[in-house]
């Protein structure tokens, strides 16, 4: 072998080593040793070189390629794990590249299912290390509240207004970060048709949540929703009691429903009381929200739930009775 060849693989050797001393230290090297954290989203499907330049308009990182060389090289350009992350620009492309890969996110997921009240989403927290015992239940705003709650009675507590849904929150995530979280999302549901119709409407924001919510906790079926939303408004413009007994669950904690029940002296009673109980008893998904602010008229003034759970219609209180005989016996 020549010296010039010996002399011209030495050369690229030296460029070769050189080059990845460089590219080591380089994806080592946080973009600034004084960043603050941001929330870095990567959404399902997302590709690296999608993520890489998301990085860089995120001032969490200076060059895309070496991003993407950094995970080409550990062989895991399609293993980055969609959700959200805590990243900051004291944080090195590896640490940045090993957090989306490994998706160390540092969050919880968490699913709240429609009709939650509000001890059954605080026992939920509660599970996931996200609150502590009564925190929920006694959780006061301060005056800068979302303006979707302006119109709540200042005694009232946060049921009703914490949306059903799936939900990601960081473990280190404060109380008030998650119920900001989930009263955001029920502002976002409420479509703009929504919110121009309670606005035109008689009733206030609470209570519509208030009646969605008892429909929410009586009825599954989304047209019959419609049909008793129909019902309860009708009544209760008639001053006729509501008599749902949802709310005397809601009272008793407990299933099984007895005559002394309708008895108790509670605001919450809709057989003891006229009118729509003192406030939400459940917090109601979109479908019972559409319900209680789109009711559908109808002959009928009653109805109850089958023990298969459809709903039984009647006209007057004598087809009821019949139908109650008939179908809860």
């Amino acid at each position: 072998m020549s010296k010039k060849i010996v002399y011209i693989i030495l050369i690229f050797s030296v460029i070769i080593w050189v080059s990845l001393i460089a590219f080591w230290w380089q994806i080592r090297t946080p973009l600034n040793p004084a960043g603050e954290t941001k929330i870095f989203k990567v959404e399902k499907g997302d590709s690296a070189k999608v993520i890489a330049e998301n990085l860089k308009n995120a001032e969490l990182i200076k060059n895309p390629f070496l991003f993407r060389l950094y995970i080409f090289l550990a062989l895991n350009q399609y293993s980055l794990k969609p959700g959200e992350y805590k990243l900051s620009s004291k944080m090195s492309i590896r640490d940045i590249g090993d957090t989306l890969v490994f998706g160390k996110t540092n969050e919880v997921i968490i699913t709240i299912p429609e009709g939650f009240n509000l001890k059954q989403i605080e026992d939920r927290l509660i599970g996931a290390v996200l609150a502590k015992r009564n925190e929920l239940m006694n959780y006061k705003f301060s005056e800068e509240a979302p303006s979707i709650l302006s119109d709540r009675p200042k005694s009232a507590s946060l049921e009703g207004y914490l949306f059903p849904d799936t939900y990601r929150f960081f473990k280190d995530a404060k109380l008030s970060e998650i119920i900001d979280k989930m009263i955001a999302n029920l502002d976002n549901k409420l479509t703009p048709d929504l919110k121009m119709a309670i606005k035109n409407s008689s009733y206030t924001n609470y209570e519509i949540l208030t009646m969605a919510s008892l429909i929410e906790k009586e009825i599954k079926s989304d047209s019959d929703r419609k049909i008793v939303s129909g019902i309860l408004w009708k009544r209760l413009k008639a001053k006729i009691p509501l008599q749902v007994d949802a709310t005397l669950v809601y009272i008793t904690g407990r299933n099984e429903i007895y005559e002394a029940d309708k008895k108790i002296n509670s605001p919450y009673n809709t057989y003891f009381y006229r009118g729509l109980p003192k406030g939400p008893i459940a917090n109601p998904g979109l479908s019972a929200i559409r319900a209680a602010v789109f009711p559908e008229a109808s002959p009928y003034w009653y109805y109850l739930s089958a023990k298969d759970g459809t709903t039984v219609f009647s006209k007057t209180l004598e087809e009821h009775l019949r139908n109650k005989a008939k179908y809860l016996k």
